[in-house]
């Protein structure tokens, strides 16, 4: 037997031999932990992050001028996940150049077995917006732009 052949073969069973591990790494694990490992119920959690996103574009309008955004967000979660409130910011290109675009939300994520809801209210603000005006005395703003 060649060297060559020894070492193919010598590589197949270590292969072999790898993959029965990976199996075995795959087993199911037990779906509901036992009462004494569960660690107890969170009063307040929270949530962020932030993200960059290639063109921001709302209702198919490009909020950043179909160029870039980052974005950032932050929530907190009030017994159990059931109340939020948070912020949100992204970066915009607008014709009003305002600084950024700022979200405030809040709202309850009621369960009823199976079914979960989002109730939540959302304000969207503009910093440092510059007024157009459409038309004499008509001020043309993001705020006024989904009449």
């Amino acid at each position: 037997m060649s060297t060559l052949l020894k070492q193919g073969v010598a590589a197949s069973v270590a292969a072999l031999l790898t993959l029965g591990q990976a199996y075995a790494a795959d087993l199911a694990a037990p779906k509901v932990m036992p009462v004494e490992a569960q660690a107890p119920t969170p009063l307040i959690g929270f949530s962020f992050g932030s993200r960059y996103q290639t063109d921001y574009n709302f209702r198919g309008i490009s909020q950043s001028n179909r160029q870039g955004s980052y974005q950032t967000f932050f929530e907190a979660q009030y017994f159990n996940n059931f109340a939020y409130t948070g912020f949100a910011t992204y970066q915009t290109r607008l014709p009003t150049r305002p600084d950024m675009e700022f979200d405030l939300v809040a709202g309850i994520r009621p369960t009823f077995d199976k079914f979960a809801f989002d109730f939540g209210v959302i304000y969207y603000f503009y910093p440092n917006e510059t007024q157009l005006f459409a038309a004499p005395g008509v001020p043309f703003t993001t705020k006024n732009t989904d009449c």
